[in-house]
């Protein structure tokens, strides 16, 4: 005899519960939160997995299934600075980029692209110092930082191509050479080196934006 096929409204459905999906992304923040301020306090190598769960008042079992490493607790600390916030939103996608984007002077894109960069950069710096220890001891830590770094040529870079589509680009620089200039232009170890001589953010700012101007605009005369 036949089995009697089951129509699709009576499949059982999975039971998603709102309450406990933000319990989880709670316990992800806190454990987020914890291990950035130890990765401050004490740098990459020396904060353990205990330490953080210890700091976030959970169990050391609980780290590990949020996040698996070490490393990738480093990252989404990382992105979460880079960000500002822990939404689901790329640099690119976010209302600031496209503020940037929208105006129509070539000179005043690339001086608000300055200030935005180096505001970002604010907030990424501190970590700067345990990521870079971290790349030096633990494999999967310097595969973050190389995929941060490329991101930092990939992703600053694409301004470039607004401006080069834009007929602004100065002539006799390719896109590629444009790019590897802000590539340079927005070297972290530079940002921090400023900052320990004394430069206010004003002043970077400030800086990077001519930098930019100057490098990457083709004079008005020739536009």
């Amino acid at each position: 005899m036949a089995k009697p096929v089951k129509s699709p409204s009576s499949e059982p459905r999975p039971y998603r519960s709102p309450l406990r999906a933000d319990q989880a992304r709670e316990t992800r923040r806190r454990i987020r939160d914890a291990a950035d301020e130890l990765f401050l306090e004490r740098g990459f190598v020396a904060t353990s997995m205990d330490d953080i769960a210890k700091a976030a008042g959970v169990s050391r079992q609980t780290v590990f299934t949020a996040f698996g490493s070490k490393a990738n607790l480093l990252k989404e600390a990382f992105d979460v600075r880079l960000a500002g916030d822990d939404e689901p939103l790329s640099l690119a996608e976010r209302p600031e980029t496209q503020q940037i984007l929208a105006l129509s002077d070539p000179a005043a894109m690339l001086r608000a692209q300055a200030d935005f960069y180096v505001i970002t950069a604010m907030r990424v710096l501190p970590l700067w110092p345990a990521m870079v220890a971290g790349a030096a001891t633990d494999p999967a830590c310097a595969e973050i930082l190389a995929f941060f770094d490329r991101g930092r040529l990939e992703g600053p870079g694409e301004i470039v191509d607004v401006v080069a589509e834009r007929g602004y680009l100065r002539k006799g620089l390719t896109r590629k050479k444009g790019k590897e200039a802000m590539y340079l232009l927005t070297n972290p170890h530079a940002f921090h080196d400023a900052l320990d001589r004394g430069w206010s953010i004003t002043e970077l700012q400030r800086w990077l934006g001519d930098c930019l101007v100057a490098v990457l605009l083709d004079s008005p005369e020739n536009r």
